[in-house]
């Protein structure tokens, strides 16, 4: 048997293991064995059922995510789950680990599912701007029913299978040894006799006038900035109802490979992507990085406090230092209300929250250095403190970067993106040692080549200076604001800048011609939202921006209102980013577009759905965008002027993905 499925037969059970390790990703050649299998065991009289399981960790990850970039190689996963549940034998799944995607569609495929406490059902394809393809728009709602089958595929959210909770999807949830389980249940069903229970076959779920009420409020709740896809699911669910089920197999095939074609399921699989690759920093083979599991936190204060956080969600230790007790102790209280906060909010157990305050030791900087593996310096005045001298240091506030330096996405306890700054003297082991932190806990890291300026803070003045010049130009700064938000953006420039303050802001340089508009607030004293008066004015909570007729008075003091439509202030600022990306690239600051890409995302909030500014550029046209750049009639053509990779890759009819190998 092919090395992808082991086949073995005990007492009129045959067994079908998945092996395609790591996550038995349902590939081609694993799909056309398994079909090959239960067509062999059809025949076999010996055999009176089947259990498919996986080895491994998992019972599979389903279809890996390049899979997606081309038209279903045969046999299709859709062909797979026919051939599972057309079986006139019983076929009984046992699952494990987290299932996701295809691996899902299969099982629903199957006639009976057993699983283990704890594994996770995933559909993450609308996370990817796709549908499913093999049938789980079909038979999630005759298991389910709309609603519940709704927030599954919309949401990409995994259901957990809980010990003694029944579940409308599985039949069995078993504390261990799902095989087994599965082997008894199958024996049991081929003893009844009669044709398998295949879910295409089941209607009850799909009845009533409450189907369709849950149909026609999910989609008069889908929110816009969704991709495409979720109209589209949407819409396979109300056929489960309306069409035979054949009939809405073919129509879910079709709306995949409609999805799949589309700008925004290429900009998030995009993105996905990146998120993996950019783990790979490029470094010497066979550098080993050390195992994280003790990490000193230097220093007092807020960054502190949130490094000490994310080191503990993530399970490790952390040892707390800092040279000013009062600043330690308000930094304890800090930590302990958070997850008082947290528990209350019924995100932690109690037990939980206990326990990660117990790997929690505290102490003077001196003292937490000593026994780590890791060393975060999160305020300043910690430069100096001694250390192992195999362990490596980071600096983690704004500054010079003479080594290694980090820059956390704020607030660092949820946010995913690290950037890992590589100083003048940083070693490649303190490279490696900083990825090992990064994944340790759970950060999407990037590997940035500067003496201290992160890649993030780089592209937001790129942002600002691009928004500037289009309010020199003569739009509003909310009529800036508005096309961004329109585009899926959630922090448009005018609004993140009241947020965030503009003190560091009004040195931000500009070319001949062009206006520092913070600067121009500063000076009127319209400083921000914390003052309630910044761009716009706000109102006593400070919630909501509201456009200000004195700002609007001081910006046409000093230029005339001219209406720019919001597609060409999309246009624009997009240019001036992935502009400011190339760069970066050409600065040799970034090693990859992936990595402008995901610092837009990740740091900028930039929308998922649109991939970074550099994807988005690709996807818009590069020679449109390097356009877009060349004819703006703006005086700032220092910062408007196209980088010199722009023309090079236009020339030989590449975008800027050529450049992520």
């Amino acid at each position: 048997m092919t090395g992808l499925i082991h086949v073995s037969i005990t007492a009129g059970v045959a067994h079908v293991a998945l092996d395609n390790p790591p996550l038995n990703t349902l590939v081609a050649e694993l799909r056309a064995a398994l079909i090959a299998a239960l067509e062999r065991l059809s025949h076999d009289d010996t055999v009176n059922a089947v259990v498919i399981s996986g080895r491994g960790r998992a019972f599979s990850a389903g279809l890996d995510n390049s899979d997606h970039d081309a038209p279903p190689q045969a046999p299709s996963l859709s062909a797979l789950c026919r051939a599972v549940e057309e079986a006139d034998k019983p076929v009984v799944v046992a699952l494990h680990g987290t299932v996701m995607g295809g691996a899902v569609e299969l099982a629903l495929a199957a006639h009976y599912r057993v699983a283990q406490a704890g594994t996770r059902l995933v559909l993450p394809e609308i996370k990817l701007g796709l549908m499913p393809q093999a049938g789980a728009t079909q038979r999630l709602p005759r298991m389910l029913g709309a609603g519940a089958a709704l927030d599954m595929l919309l949401t990409g959210a995994p259901r957990v299978l809980q010990p003694g909770v029944p579940d409308a999807i599985v039949e069995q949830i078993v504390d261990d040894a799902p095989e087994a389980a599965a082997e008894e249940a199958a024996r049991q069903l081929a003893a009844e006799g009669g044709p398998p229970p295949r879910t295409s076959e089941r209607g009850d779920m799909l009845l009533g006038a409450t189907y369709q009420a849950e149909i026609a409020e999910r989609r008069a709740a889908l929110d816009p900035r969704l991709p495409e896809a979720a109209g589209h699911i949407v819409e396979a669910v109300e056929a489960a109802q309306l069409l035979p089920f054949e009939a809405g197999l073919a129509l879910e095939e079709d709306s995949y490979e409609t999805c799949r074609m589309s700008e925004s399921a290429r900009a998030l699989r995009h993105v996905f992507a990146a998120e993996t690759r950019a783990r790979d920093f490029g470094l010497p083979p066979g550098l080993a990085p050390p195992r994280i599991e003790t990490v000193g936190v230097l220093g007092g204060g807020l960054l502190a406090a949130h490094v000490a956080i994310a080191t503990l969600d993530a399970g490790l230790a952390a040892r707390w230092g800092t040279r000013d007790p009062e600043a330690l102790r308000q930094g304890v209280s800090r930590i302990r209300a958070h997850y008082e906060q947290q528990v209350a909010a019924g995100r932690l157990y109690e037990a939980e929250a206990s326990a990660r305050l117990d790997r929690l030791a505290l102490g003077t900087s001196e003292e937490m250095s000593q026994g780590t593996d890791f060393i975060v310096r999160a305020a300043r005045g910690q430069g100096g403190v001694p250390a192992p001298r195999d362990v490596a240091r980071a600096q983690a506030v704004p500054g010079w970067v003479e080594g290694l330096g980090l820059r956390f996405a704020a607030p660092a306890t949820t946010q995913p993106l690290l950037e890992v700054i590589e100083g003048p003297t940083a070693s490649s082991a303190e490279l490696a040692a900083a990825r090992a932190f990064a994944l340790a806990l759970g950060k999407v890291p990037i590997r940035v080549m500067s003496d201290g300026l992160s890649a993030t803070g780089r592209l937001v003045a790129a942002l600002h200076r691009a928004a500037d010049a289009l309010v020199d130009a003569g739009a509003a700064p909310e009529a800036v604001d508005a096309a961004v938000r329109e585009w899926g953006w959630p922090r448009p420039p005018f609004e993140l800048r009241d947020a965030t303050g503009m003190a560091e802001l009004v040195s931000a340089p500009r070319g001949d011609g062009a206006e520092n508009w913070s600067a121009r607030m500063v000076e009127a004293g319209r400083t921000g939202r914390a003052e309630g008066r910044g761009f716009y004015d706000y109102g006593v909570d400070r919630a909501q921006p509201i456009p200000s007729a004195e700002t609007a008075g001081l910006i046409d003091a000093v230029r005339p209102r001219r209406e720019i439509a919001p597609a060409q202030i999309r246009d624009r600022i997009l240019a001036a980013l992935a502009n400011e990306g190339a760069r970066m690239i050409e600065d040799e600051m970034l090693r990859r577009p992936l990595e402008v890409d995901l610092a837009c995302v990740l740091g900028l909030a930039f929308p998922r759905a649109r991939g970074g500014a550099m994807m988005a550029a690709e996807i818009a046209g590069m020679f449109r965008v390097k356009r877009v750049l060349e004819t703006f009639d703006h005086g700032d053509r220092e910062f408007w002027d196209p980088a010199p990779l722009w023309g090079e890759l236009v020339k030989n009819g590449l975008g800027f993905s050529a450049l992520n190998a």
